[in-house]
């Protein structure tokens, strides 16, 4: 089962991409959906990408942690 299958199975609904932003090499999505009583969650994954494919994949509770290390990380890279 999948994550978004099992967050349907729990009543949450409402599936988004609210954003997308590239930082160099990494790009930031960050995506959002709403539980069951209408409170929405977000969250943010960071692509690492290398001639054209992903590479690796960061997960982050946080959409503002995400942002701000990605913005680090490309300071420094």
């Amino acid at each position: 089962m999948s994550m978004i299958d099992w967050r349907r199975k729990i009543g949450d609904q409402d599936y988004r991409v609210d954003r997308v932003e590239q930082r160099g090499s990494r790009i930031i999505v960050t995506v959002s959906w709403a539980d069951k009583n209408g409170r929405r969650h977000d969250w943010a994954h960071v692509l690492t990408l290398k001639d054209g494919k992903i590479i690796d994949i960061q997960d982050y509770a946080s959409p503002t942690r995400a942002a701000a290390t990605t913005r680090l990380r490309a300071a420094f890279s």
